[in-house]
């Protein structure tokens, strides 16, 4: 695409000229005020002598208008997930706990496929999935409602989810409100509360499913003399470099959190132990071949990684499971710092 366009003052009408592909534009401009400067009307020829006129201001509008533009969402009221906002954007949508569904919701009272949301020509319908412990619209018991804004959906025990129409002020506020709660502001990493109640909810599920669970415990190395050297500024600039590098080599469903200080954790759902310390090993060596960049200066950095298996068999508690995976961990520092340590639960060892 060439684009030529000659310099004019602010309030000077020109005319610029484009051609793209086989098509030669001719765009010319006039002044108007806007109330906060000046703006331009476009208008745009062919070679076949066809002529669009556009107003900034009017493109302005109408894209911002679009953003405000409403979309059917689901708004989590009351649970685990509590501020955390759904969109409805396909024709049909599976709500439940499984892996699988198009609204995945923790909450162990809720059945794995639980009720579908699908749009017809009435509305968008809510359909229960024959589920373990049924579906309530606005407090009554029912197989499928035709969803009206303001509706509540409670699903399970404790999860309510409220039907709206958000725009995109109100989409990008209920995401700012659930990402204050469950993330680490820092790193982006889920914060500890969020990540033990998750950790106890994959424990439940490995129980019931009888699959294998396994949890890895991060530590970075020397850390403090990071902070002595460089500052609490460079230790930030390492944790967060830190994390993004794991983000890079884990899955969408690995939940990653922030335990401590410079101390996190990996849950690897349905992962035998030597899977999981395949992936330990490989975020060990990307890390160990990085450096952080921070005001001119490399740091280099290395962590110190346990790694334990539930075995899929009587799991230990989430406390438990945590002890065990951190005693590995101090066995990897023991053991000189820069390696991953695997091993299970003790309450698997017999």
């Amino acid at each position: 695409m060439l684009f030529s366009a000659p310099a004019r003052g602010p309030s000077s009408a020109f005319a610029s000229s484009a051609r793209v592909g086989s098509t030669s534009l001719v765009c010319t401009t006039a002044p108007f005020e806007t109330g906060v400067g000046v703006g331009y009307t476009l208008a745009t020829m062919s070679e076949r002598k066809t002529t669009k006129v556009l107003n900034i201001r009017e493109l302005v509008a109408q894209a911002t208008a679009k953003a405000k533009e409403p979309i059917p969402c689901f708004i989590v009221i009351s649970g685990k997930s509590a501020g955390r906002l759904y969109k409805l954007a396909s024709e049909l949508a599976v709500i439940g706990r499984g892996a699988d569904a198009t609204i995945y919701i923790d909450d162990d009272s809720i059945s794995r496929f639980h009720a579908q949301v699908r749009k017809t020509a009435s509305g968008i319908v809510v359909e229960d999935l024959d589920s373990t412990n049924g579906t309530f619209f606005n407090g009554d018991k029912k197989a499928a409602h035709v969803l009206q804004d303001g509706d509540k959906i409670q699903i399970g025990s404790t999860t309510i989810l409220k039907f709206s129409h958000a725009d995109g002020l109100e989409e990008e506020f209920h995401r700012n409100l659930y990402e204050s709660a469950t993330r680490d502001p820092l790193t982006s990493a889920y914060n500890k509360k969020f990540f033990v109640e998750r950790l106890s909810s994959e424990l439940t599920y490995a129980v019931r499913h009888k699959t294998e669970l396994s949890l890895a415990m991060l530590d970075l190395d020397h850390f403090k003399k990071v902070n002595d050297i460089h500052g609490h500024a460079g230790g930030d600039a390492i944790l967060k470099h830190f994390v993004a590098l794991v983000h890079g080599l884990i899955r969408g469903e690995d939940v990653l959190g922030r335990c401590g200080g410079d101390e996190f954790a990996i849950i690897f759902r349905e992962t035998p132990a030597q899977e999981a310390l395949n992936v330990a090993e490989r975020i060990r060596k990307k890390l160990e071949g990085s450096v952080c960049e921070h005001q001119g200066r490399l740091i280099p950095v290395t962590c110190s990684i346990g790694v334990c298996t539930t075995r899929g068999a009587n799991p230990s508690s989430a406390g438990d499971l945590l002890k065990a995976t951190d005693a590995l961990l101090y066995q990897a520092k023991q053991a000189g710092r820069n390696r991953a340590i695997s091993g299970w639960s003790h309450a698997d060892a017999g």
